[in-house]
């Protein structure tokens, strides 16, 4: 069918323009028949349908061209004579040549590959002085053939409709040459890039109708193949046949190797991005030649090297995102004369030296990231003029500048994980689009400045890790815009009670790990918001306020290492979204209310080192997702209930330092994900170790030292690894166990029988 097609649309292209007659009246003319039934053909006609090499001019003589720049020698003759009837010539970029064993110059057109119309592996040329008849060779002059129709069939009656064609038809054969370079050549997506359409109607408008094309005058303007699935490189795409260029979006694919210095021939191009893909190798210099540039995105490849130092010639430029690559040296200074930007994104490199002051000329400048780099020195004064800076984020040393105050129109500030010393400055107060303050992880000191909330604008503070002092500004009590605070790891002291207030749309507040004193206000239980309320590793005092029972929203409750006293309210057995309850390390006293029991979604609770007594709630047993369950270090008393059998997601249990008595509950069976059984240690536990435990989890670890235990311990997988100490302190337990004496030593054993159950008794 290859065959078929090939011929019937040379024979359309010669007897569209009458050709037929003057071709067959010349000698040595390409035989159409000949190509039609190559498979009749002997290789003697074949040879005789081609032009001989002496009918080609010497290799050291120039090719013979008509005084319309028309090729008539050096390629088939009945073709060039076709093109220079109709006042065409084959178009520069089609052209490639070669040098025979024989010395001879031989000019050829290298094949695309359609695999719709011709299945073949591009990589063979055409040779248009000698064609070899094979199917491979001869299925792409078809190929070939159906090019040259489409640039025979464009619109020729008017002279810059012979411009407009010309340059299609290269944009086009540039466009398909780049595909045929892909590695995934059945990639549907762009199934239309062909030249099927030649025949009809609109077959003039190709390569606009193409996916991802769109085209002003019959030239390409725009390429979008934004996540096209294109594996592939850029070394065949037609840098210099897309003149009129202007938006080029090849983001999302998987495209690799470098970036050609042919990028810069792309002269009118406002819109660049490569984004999220493999690019690697440097930025060539060549890009700094895209002087219409306005938006620069290469994030997310692999390129490395310095950012060149040209990209600040790009006056342009409004967006820069360079972030997310390997790049490597400072910061060019260049980047002053860049006064239309308004976004610069170079976090996530390797870039090292100080902010060059010249930054501070970026007038238009809303948006500089810089973190996750080298960067060194301090933040430079000059920044200070950047009062349309919006968000800034950095990683230096140094104080921070007083000068970022002048900054009105700031909404964030992130200058986390830095080795920023000294206090903040109280100009930070001045700014009152403040939304979001990021500090963490510095080595600051001093107070807070005393109106960073004055104007209401703050929603996000986070500066802990540091070596904060004071109270809590009383602006921030009064800040009822904060959604999310972060205090904790500093050493801030007051009284808690009378520095917070009331906030509706507060869900996060971490306030551990300082040294606050006072009791726990009321207030806590009116911000319905709150999903996560954090003061462990402080001095509270007083008891749990039974109001925290209204947080109905709450998920993560850490009251502990405090000095918390009374019993634990049964309000809050109505926080039904609590997943993580640690009122550890207080002097609580009272029972377990059974109220808890009712937190169904709980995954960790710690009740550890306090004085609660009385025995542990059966409905316990009721949440199956409790992940760690820490009751250690209290007074409980009686049975350890059966229901905890039903904890199977338990990975930790810790019941030790109790008074705990009875046996071990059978049921502890069904623990099948316990990592750590840490422990049963010290209490009153009696009885047998249940056989039932062989088929507890062989990574178990167990301590059930210093209790009352007795008779064998059991061969299973859990029991395997115990030491001396992890079983001392017991009446009488024997077993396969270093340093303990083996169940048959002992001189006198007698049976007693209780229950029903047979037990090891020493006389």
């Amino acid at each position: 069918m290859a065959e078929g097609r090939g011929s019937d649309c040379f024979s359309k292209l010669l007897g569209s323009r009458q050709q037929q007659r003057s071709i067959a009246a010349k000698p040595k003319t390409f035989d159409t028949a000949a190509v039609a039934h190559t498979d009749s053909s002997s290789s003697a006609d074949a040879d005789a349908a081609y032009p001989k090499q002496s009918d080609f001019p010497h290799p050291h003589h120039h090719d013979a061209v008509d005084s319309d720049g028309v090729p008539t020698s050096g390629i088939s003759r009945p073709l060039s004579e076709i093109l220079k009837e109709l006042n065409k010539k084959v178009p520069d970029s089609l052209i490639s040549a070669r040098t025979e064993p024989n010395g001879f110059s031989v000019k050829y057109i290298p094949c695309w590959e359609d695999r719709i119309n011709t299945g073949f592996i591009c990589g063979t040329y055409i040779n248009l002085r000698k064609l070899e008849l094979n199917s491979k060779v001869v299925m792409g002059s078809f190929e070939f053939i159906s090019i040259f129709i489409m640039v025979l069939l464009f619109p020729s009656s008017h002279p810059k409709a012979k411009g407009v064609a010309s340059d299609s038809a290269s944009e086009a054969a540039g466009l398909l040459k780049w595909k045929a370079s892909f590695q995934n050549q059945n990639n549907s997506l762009l199934a239309s890039w062909n030249l099927h359409s030649i025949n009809g109607k609109n077959s003039s408008n190709l390569p606009c109708t193409w996916a991802g094309i769109s085209c002003i005058n019959g030239s390409v303007s725009k390429l979008n193949l934004s996540e096209y699935s294109i594996k592939g490189s850029l070394y065949d795409f037609p840098f210099s046949t897309l003149p009129n260029l202007e938006y080029l979006n090849l983001s999302l694919n998987q495209i690799f190797g470098s970036i050609p210095r042919e990028i810069g021939n792309l002269s009118k191009l406002i819109y660049l991005d490569f984004s999220v893909n493999e690019l690697s190798e440097e930025i060539p210099p060549e890009i700094c030649n895209l002087r219409n540039l306005t938006h620069l995105d290469l994030y997310s490849n692999q390129l490395s090297g310095p950012i060149p130092s040209g990209i600040g010639t790009l006056h342009n430029l409004i967006k820069l995102f360079l972030e997310d690559n390997n790049l490597t040296g400072p910061i060019p200074s260049t980047f002053g004369n860049l006064t239309k930007l308004v976004k610069l994104y170079l976090f996530q490199n390797h870039l090292y030296g100080p902010i060059p002051p010249a930054m501070g000329y970026l007038i238009s400048l809303q948006f500089l990231m810089l973190y996750q780099n080298n960067l060194t020195g301090a933040i430079p004064n000059s920044l200070g003029n950047l009062t349309n800076l919006t968000h800034l984020q950095n990683q230096l040393n140094g104080s921070i500048p007083v000068s970022i105050g002048n900054l009105s129109n700031l909404n964030e500030l992130h200058l986390r994980e830095n080795q920023f010393s000294g206090t903040i400055p109280e100009e930070l107060g001045n700014l009152k689009k403040l939304v979001v303050l990021d500090l963490d992880q510095n080595q600051l000191s001093g107070p807070l400045p005393e109106l960073l909330c004055r104007n209401g604008t703050l929603q996000n503070i986070t500066v802990s890790e540091n070596k904060l002092t004071g109270p809590i500004p009383r602006s921030l009590k009064y800040c009822s815009s904060l959604i999310k605070a972060r205090f904790n790891g500093n050493h801030f002291h007051g009284n808690l009670s009378e520095m917070f207030g009331i906030y509706p749309f507060l869900y996060f507040i971490d306030l551990s790990n300082n040294e606050f004193h006072g009791e726990l206000s009321s207030s806590w239980g009116k911000c319905k918001s709150l999903t996560t309320l954090k003061v462990g590793k402080n001095n509270i005092t007083g008891g749990i306020p039974p109001e925290i029972g209204t947080s109905t929203q709450l998920q993560a409750l850490d009251l502990s290492s405090n000095y918390l006293s009374g019993k634990i309210p049964r309000g809050v057995g109505k926080l039904a979204s609590m997943l993580n309850l640690y009122l550890n390390d207080n002097q609580l006293t009272g029972s377990i209310p059974q109220e808890l029991g009712m937190l169904t979604k709980l995954l960790y609770l710690d009740l550890s080192t306090n004085s609660l007594n009385g025995s542990i709630p059966e409905h316990l047993g009721d949440l199956r997702y409790l992940f760690h369950m820490n009751l250690s270090n209290n007074i409980f008393t009686q049975k350890i209930p059966f229901q905890i059998g039903k904890l199977t997601q338990l990975s930790e249990l810790d019941l030790s330092r109790n008074f705990f008595t009875g046996e071990i509950p059978s049921e502890f069976q069904s623990l099948q994900n316990l990592g750590t059984l840490d422990d049963l240690s010290h209490n009153n536990l009696s009885g047998v170790i249940p056989k039932a435990l062989v088929k507890l989890p062989g990574l178990l670890h167990i301590n059930i030292s210093f209790n009352n235990l007795e008779g064998p311990i059991p061969s299973g997988r859990a029991f395997m690894n115990l030491t001396k100490e992890e079983v001392q302190g017991n009446k009488g337990l024997c077993g396969n166990i270093t340093g303990l004496l083996a169940c048959g030593s002992y001189p006198l054993i007698k049976t007693h029988v209780k229950d029903k159950q047979k037990k090891l008794l020493i006389a």
